[in-house]
């Protein structure tokens, strides 16, 4: 029996080798090439390799030709390849486990296994080294390709992940996350770290092009932009291109002149050009089963060799600033550094020399070292002189001197000169400075970031943009546009003056103040006609009176979007007053030493209150929150100073004089007061400001003016046609900052709400998924995993993806067309070009087109406008959409969505009224489903609880009779809730028909061991009967022994005759006769006519050879043996056992 065991194990094992070898014989490509008694994979065509599932798959470029190469990795996985050795490495970032593996099918081995924070990963294929990131701890580390000599190289990096080598150039590269996204560059060895371009988006992946010798990656703006960047390896020639991407989490690879990338959303690899961007192509036909992740083209052109001849050993002429590399082919190279560089211990690359900690470096007294070279500083109150290494006090100018140097003089031995303070320098006109501490700011509009002593870097905020000019920081997200009171009505301005609206009309009021709150999207204003206030909706509809009792004339208001207050001024009875936003708690802040109060400004995060006061005395003030800490912000050389405003991005005061026509500016202390626009023409009134714009009210002239904000020029005349503009505010995410949108009917989401610089960012629990509204959940597959987050507001050069039940327009706009007659939209921004588009100041979500002529400003499909201002069309509202009339339209930015309507299915543009369908899985498609019925029962659509029950754009019915849904399965899909690909069926039918197999043997061999034990047993208990048969017991055998009549009576059913021995008392009581019992010999035969089953179990081996050695003592009189066939137990008080 032992035997047999063994041999069924075997056969098992077998089985399972057979599945193994196929899965053994891979390659990288489709075919191997023999060579002797090795064989060798042969790359002949590029292909893909990526994470599926917890398998590693390959796919060609085609989408053809998908298998798995390396199985169980895990879900959450880096990858790359070392193509020369025909190997997979991967990272499980759950693990932190770097594996990797022969694609011919050799075991897999453990590199690595104590980082559980592992972001990026990348094989050196030339130098046979495993690099990678940890993006907790801030590392990067280095070992050799079998493990071994793991080493950091980098530490204290911020959030670095992404890293990618170019061995040949000896260059590591990688994206920094943080507050500061960047991309960062060093050498191999960890040394000349760099930052190569800072970019104030969040950065998704990034992926080399190492022909073109560039850097590509993804970056997403805080309102859900995204775009395809590019540069190349110093960071220069920087080129975007606006692309829709739907997931955050991807993976890029480039390969020639297209782009590969994976969208986790739709569970595709795209592709789209590298540089002209355009609509993305599909490379699988059909949608995969799980979401593909880290993604890699495989081709010796991704992986290029080094000459190995050009240049000997131990010189590498790739490393720093090596130069005069190779001083003869017969001897051993050396490198010759340039200055600034020293050689390293190897002598085989050159490091940056440290020559402020050398102290030879002749600054008198600061020092700052930077690659290859190193400045001299200097303290507050002294600047450089002309050596640029020693240090003169700063002294004032005097004579003609004091008018050309605004930042003092040097006294040198030339005599005096004009003098910049560190990180400026003198401009052409030699009498004024330039830089982060001048006046100007170095031209930056937010951020100064000095690089050297006369060089510096702008930068932007967190949901600000750097402009092409390098400048101007440009806010992103929705254009913004302005609310201005009209007196008779509130009317909505574009900021150049190109299009308006009326929100509000009140030809009996004198509507003079209002404001409007970020979080509710509501516009609050003030009558000075009527004497309330009330507050309506940013879109429209009905007005709501929140104050009207009590006041005289309210001529100023502002709203507390954070601590939710309102505070206004009310001229006549001189006090600044509070309250709740809807009107309650209402309560007088300020009143003594007031006299008509008008203008005023809150400043939520730095808690402080500011008003104005045209009185007697006119003075502009501030105060805290609850009216106490009141502080004088100016009260010299006012007249009537009215409105006034707060930049937030600089905490700055703007205010204006109505009587003197100027407008001055001040920080939030009244200190650096300056006057930014005098000798105006007019009576300005109210101001308000953003980005790098400043808008004035005029009510003499009835005008809407602007200017620089900083400078004071560049005035634009926007709006004339005006009744008397009053107070003016702008409307856009960041104009109020710390707004938390989520306070107000959760953002709009349905689930889980966070709020990103004033914008709602949707995303819902585990096990939902996030519709395509961007707004609410439906539920996902049981392995969802991770919900999906992704922006409440759409951009508006990008329409929502498409999903089952919805359908946006798929017009798109003729310049996007391929093969049309118009030109093609210029919309890469290259920042080395100034191209003409620059000049014409097109909408954010204008294309610029370049024909034959002049270029011009067009708004794509879904907008209108002429170019500058591109409005949404709302299609819904005006009728103009495709939706079928058993359809809802949803308007979106360019864009609209049909969804049909319940009872009907469709796409949105057409509409069937829902019908029964079969239960099982089909491979129809859901605008296919015919009527059918199920055993009579009739189908309705299902509740809306259970539209993601179908996956796979399945259609969903329900048969209430059955109380059950089914689904109608999308072409290539199939399942109870077409949770399986094609792919994935035949693979789960393989492994079920390998495990029938398997379970086949195993019964088979199971049932080979059982005939064997029962015929043995069978022989052995013949043979035992046979022997008690010739050796009967002498002692009163009579008794004991069957009967003739019973031995040789016929058995009274066709069931055979089985004969079983027992002890009568021990073992079968109910078989045994007592002394003197005359029925023992009668009941044999009625014992054998009617036992129906074995009264006595059958003995074991053991116990028969027991019996047999036993039957040649004498036998008491109680004990005997007897023999019964199978029949019904009819035995007086045992019940018959059941069978």
């Amino acid at each position: 029996m032992l035997a047999v065991t063994i041999t069924a194990a075997l056969i098992y094992l077998a089985v399972q080798r057979s599945g193994a070898a196929a899965l053994g014989t891979a390659c990288w490509g489709e075919r191997l090439s023999r060579a002797g008694r090795n064989s060798s994979c042969v790359a002949s065509q590029p292909f893909l390799i990526f994470g599926h599932g917890k398998a590693i798959h390959r796919m060609d470029l085609g989408g053809k030709n998908q298998r798995r190469l390396v199985a169980g990795v895990g879900s959450s996985i880096l990858l790359d390849f070392h193509l020369r050795e025909e190997t997979v490495y991967w990272a499980d970032k759950h693990t932190g486990v770097i594996h990797k593996a022969s694609v011919r099918g050799a075991n897999r081995q453990k590199l690595y296994s104590s980082d559980k924070h592992i972001s990026g990963l990348a094989v050196d294929w030339v130098w046979n080294h495993v690099y990678w990131t940890s993006g907790e701890k801030g590392k990067i580390k280095k070992m050799d390709i079998n493990g071994k000599n793991e080493k950091t190289l980098l530490r204290h990096l911020s959030q670095p992940n992404s890293i990618n080598v170019d061995p040949n150039n000896r260059f590591l590269f990688w994206l920094s996350g943080g507050m500061s996204p960047s991309i960062q560059r060093s050498d191999v060895t960890g040394q000349m770290k760099t930052t190569l371009i800072k970019i104030a988006e969040h950065l998704g992946a990034l992926s080399i092009d190492r022909e073109d010798k560039r850097l590509f990656w993804v970056q997403f703006g805080p309102q859900g932009e995204s775009a395809i960047a590019s540069c190349d390896y110093d960071g220069n020639g920087l080129h975007i291109i606006d692309h829709p991407l739907w997931s955050q989490s991807l993976a890029v690879s480039v390969f020639l002149e297209h782009l590969y990338y994976t969208d986790a959303s739709s569970r595709v690899i795209k592709r789209v050009n590298k540089f002209a961007g355009g609509k993305p192509l599909d490379v699988n036909m059909k949608q995969m089963a799980k979401p593909p992740v880290s993604l890699k083209v495989v081709h010796p052109l991704n992986q290029p060799m080094a000459d190995s001849q050009s240049s000997p050993p131990g010189c590498d002429e790739k490393s720093g600033n090596c130069v005069n590399v190779c001083s003869s082919l017969a001897e051993q190279g050396t490198c010759q550094c340039t200055e600034g560089f020293a050689l390293s211990m190897q002598g085989s690359y050159c490091e940056d020399v440290n020559e402020c900690a050398h102290w030879n470096h002749g600054c008198s007294l600061g020092c700052e070292n930077i690659p290859g070279s190193y400045f001299c500083t200097c303290p507050t109150g002294y600047a450089l002189l002309p050596d640029r290494k020693t240090c003169g006090e700063i002294t004032p100018c005097e004579g003609n001197m004091t008018k050309k140097c605004g930042d003092g003089c040097l006294t040198a031995d030339g005599g005096a000169v004009c003098v910049c303070p560190e990180g400026s320098s003198l401009q052409e006109d030699g009498q004024a400075c330039t830089g982060c501490l001048s006046a100007d700011r170095g031209g930056c509009s937010q951020l100064c970031i000095p690089v050297s002593p006369t060089g510096w870097q702008c930068g932007c905020l967190p949901g600000y943009l750097l402009h092409r000019d390098g400048e101007r920081c440009v806010a992103s997200g929705p254009p913004p546009y302005l609310l201005v009171a009209n007196l008779v009505d509130v009317r909505q301005i574009h900021p150049g003056g190109a299009g308006d609206g009326t929100l509000v009309e009140d030809p009996r009021g004198a509507i003079i103040a209002l404001d409007y709150d970020p979080v509710q999207k509501s516009v609050y204003f003030a009558s000075v006609g009527q004497k309330r206030i009330e507050r309506v909706d940013l879109n429209g509809g009905s007005r709501d009176v929140l104050v009207s009792d009590g006041l005289d004339s309210p001529e100023g208001l502002a709203i507390d979007w954070i601590h939710r207050r309102m505070y206004w001024t009310d001229k006549g009875q001189s006090t600044v007053d509070c309250s709740t936003l809807n009107g309650q708690n209402r309560e007088t802040l300020v009143s003594e030493g007031l006299d008509k109060p008008r203008g005023i400004a809150v400043h939520p995060l730095a808690k402080r209150l500011f008003w104005t006061d045209i009185g007697a005395h006119p003075v502009v003030e501030s105060a805290s929150l609850e009216g106490e800490g009141r502080a004088v912000v100016a009260r010299t050389h006012l007249v009537s100073p009215s409105g006034l405003t707060i930049d937030f991005t600089e905490d700055r005061l703007f205010w204006c004089d109505q009587r003197r026509g100027l407008v001055e500016t001040a920080a939030l202390d009244g200190s650096d007061r300056r006057v930014l626009l005098e000798n105006q023409v007019g009576r300005p009134f109210d101001l308000a400001v953003f980005e790098d714009r400043l808008w004035i009210t005029y009510q003499k002239p009835k005008q809407l003016r602007s200017v620089h904000k900083r400078t004071g020029r560049k005035l634009q005349r926007i709006h004339g046609n005006m009744v008397q503009p009053a107070s003016v505010v702008v409307v856009h995410p960041l104009a109020k900052p710390g707004a938390d949108v989520c306070l107000h009917l959760n953002g709009g989401c349905a689930q889980v709400c966070e709020s990103e610089l004033g914008l709602a960012r949707c995303s819902c629990l585990p096990r939902y998924v996030l519709s395509p509204d961007g707004r609410s959940c439906s539920p996902g597959s049981a392995g969802s995993g991770d919900s999906q987050t992704t922006d409440s507001t759409f951009n508006k050069n990008k329409s929502p993806p498409t999903a089952p039940g919805l359908s946006a327009d798929e017009a798109e706009p003729d310049v996007n067309s391929e093969g049309g007659s118009e030109s093609a939209p210029f919309t890469d921004a290259m920042v080395s070009d100034q191209n003409e588009c620059h000049s014409l100041g097109c909408d954010a979500d204008a294309q610029c087109l370049l024909g034959a002529g002049s270029p011009t400003c067009v708004c794509p499909q879904g907008f209108t406008g002429d170019g500058r201002l591109c409005v949404d069309i709302d299609e819904c509202t005006q009728g103009t959409h495709k939706c079928d009339k058993n359809a809802q339209c949803q308007n979106t930015f360019g864009a609209h969505l049909c969804k049909c309507r319940a009872g009907y299915q469709g796409n949105g543009k057409t509409c069937l009224e829902s019908e029964a369908t079969s239960p099982r899985g089909t491979t129809s498609r859901p605008a296919d489903v015919s009527t059918r019925h199920h055993g009579g029962n009739s189908a309705q659509s299902c509740p809306s609880s259970h539209e993601s029950y179908c996956l796979y754009q399945g259609v969903c019915f329900y048969y209430p009779e059955m109380e059950s849904y089914a689904c109608n399965c999308a072409s290539g899909y199939i399942g109870e809730r077409c949770q399986f690909s094609d792919l994935e069926w035949g693979e789960l039918q393989q492994a079920e028909e390998e495990q029938r197999r398997n379970v086949a043997i195993a019964a088979c061999m199971m049932a080979l061991v059982s005939l064997l034990s029962i015929a043995a047993c069978a022989t052995y208990c013949y043979g035992n009967r046979t022997f008690l048969h010739k050796q009967p017991s002498v002692d009163n055998v009579s008794e004991t022994s069957v009967t003739d009549e019973s031995m040789s009576e016929p058995p009274a059913t066709s069931r055979p005759r089985l004969d079983v021995v027992c002890p009568r008392r021990d073992v079968c009581p109910s078989c045994s006769s007592e002394p003197g019992d005359n029925r023992a010999t009668e009941e044999s035969g009625t014992l054998s006519k009617h036992n129906g089953g074995y009264e006595c179990s059958m003995m074991t081996a053991v116990a028969a050879e027991t019996a047999v050695r036993r039957s040649s003592l004498p036998l008491p009189s109680s004990h005997g043996w007897t023999s019964f066939k199978p029949g019904v137990l009819s035995t007086p008080g045992l019940q018959p056992l059941a069978s």
